[in-house]
């Protein structure tokens, strides 16, 4: 928007986030496949040694999920590739979770 508030902030120069965000401009232009594989590693190699960033344009961020218990089949971190990712605005098929295939241990006592 072009009234934020508040005004968005730069990254601190030459901080990790800007280098980051550098090489990512780089690889947008980079003509040389095995190049550009090369700075998406320098990229993750910053994230690893220098982070973890947890901002949905940096990474994917830690997501809680809250179930009462006896609900089951719900999925877990270890479950999904990206960590337990359960979250209405995506659809990451074919490793989905509906809700129809999550179930009470005793369905009478949910009535």
């Amino acid at each position: 928007p072009y009234d934020r508030t508040p005004p968005r902030e730069a990254p601190e120069p030459g901080g990790p986030v800007a280098r980051i965000w550098e090489l990512y401009d780089r690889t947008k232009i980079e003509p040389d496949p095995t190049a550009r594989h090369r700075l998406v590693w320098d990229i993750i190699k910053i994230h690893i040694e220098e982070g973890p960033f947890y901002a949905g344009s940096v990474a994917n961020p830690p997501r809680l999920v809250l179930v009462k218990k006896g609900l089951t089949n719900v999925p877990r971190r270890d479950d999904l590739a990206l960590g337990g990712f359960m979250n209405p605005w995506i659809h990451p098929t074919p490793a989905v979770y509906e809700p129809e295939t999550w179930y009470w241990t005793d369905p009478a006592a949910h009535a």
